[in-house]
Formats: structure tokens, C-alpha cells, sequence
């Protein structure tokens, strides 16, 4: 029994030790890809895309709890170390709540309903979002047909984005997962 209990007790911290790590390795590049957000001159979408890919191998390793805490810890790491505050603002208001949404809403297993929330979660973002863009934007483009034209050109953005995000998801699941198991 004394060799039986310690391996359980050994397999249980060894768990908790290796999500506590990967949470922070994980949390630590989010942030290091939000930096460099801030310092590149192009393909900036690209690093929230990539910061968001990085948080899912969070909640697909460790599950939700983790995933909560690795958003809140790089969001505020993000926040404390870029310069410019206002590069943080997609990936703290968007990118990374999408992520752990996402997650959320696909554990529903039920394709409709899943499609028409991932829809409404990223309209309640958008409109606040659009809301405070309009003053930077060109009158051209903030009245309107264009605004339909912009809502139409957004919606299908994404579309395209959470299409992408769910090949990313399969393709971490059989190509990347099953390398790190064997180890």
C-alpha cells in the first residue's frame, strides 16, 4: 500500500506540476507573441491569431480552469510589459476570450446552436468594437451601405477565422498531440 499511495500521490502532483508548467511556459510565449504584435510593422493579425492557437493548446492540455488562468496571466502580462497598451486591447478583448468561448461553446456538441453563439459572441464584440472605430474611420465608410458591406465582409472574416481555429484544433490533435504522448 505505502508504494501504491505514493505513486497515486506522485501522479497527482507530477499532473498538477506539469500543468502549472505549461501553463506558464504557454502563458510566457502568448505574451512574448504580443510583443513582438507591438514591435512588427506587418502581419500583425497573425500574433493574436497565433497567441489565441497558443492559449487552446492550454485548454486542450489542462482543461478550462487553466485555460482561464493562462488568459488572465498573459493578458496581464501583455498589458504590463507592451508599451503601447492599446496593441494588448484585441487579444485581451477578442482573441483571447474567443479561445476560451470557443471551447466552451463546442462542448455543446450541437452544431446549430454552436454556430449561432460563436455568431452572437463575436457581434456583442463587434458592436462596442465598431462603436469605437467609427471616429477613427472615414464618414464614407461608417454610413450607409457600407456598413452593411462592412458587417457582411466581417461575418464572413469570421467565419473564416473559426474554420481556420478548428483546423488548427484537428491538426494539433493528430499531428502534434500524439509526439508529445510518446514522450
Amino acid at each position: 500500500m505505502g508504494e501504491e499511495g505514493a505513486g497515486k500521490k506522485q501522479e497527482r502532483y507530477g499532473g498538477s506540476t506539469r500543468k502549472i508548467a505549461l501553463t506558464g511556459i504557454l502563458s510566457a510565449f502568448i505574451t512574448v507573441a504580443l510583443l513582438i504584435e507591438s514591435i512588427v510593422p506587418t502581419g500583425r493579425l497573425g500574433f493574436y491569431v497565433l497567441a489565441g492557437f497558443i492559449l487552446s493548446v492550454v485548454l486542450l492540455e489542462c482543461g478550462a480552469k487553466w485555460g482561464w488562468a493562462s488568459y488572465f496571466v498573459s493578458s496581464a502580462a501583455a498589458l504590463l510589459v507592451i508599451p503601447e497598451k492599446l496593441n494588448a486591447l484585441p487579444y485581451v478583448l477578442f482573441f483571447g476570450i474567443y479561445t476560451m468561448l470557443k471551447y466552451h461553446i463546442e462542448s455543446l456538441r450541437k452544431t446549430w446552436l454552436e454556430i449561432l453563439l460563436k455568431f452572437a459572441a463575436f457581434n456583442l464584440f463587434l458592436w462596442p468594437s465598431w462603436s469605437m472605430m467609427k471616429g477613427f474611420l472615414p464618414k464614407a465608410v461608417t454610413e450607409g451601405t457600407m456598413v452593411i458591406v462592412a458587417g457582411i465582409i466581417l461575418q464572413v472574416a469570421f467565419a473564416a477565422y473559426d474554420i481556420l481555429f478548428t483546423a488548427w484544433i484537428r491538426f494539433y490533435f493528430e499531428k502534434i498531440e500524439p509526439k508529445i504522448r510518446k514522450t
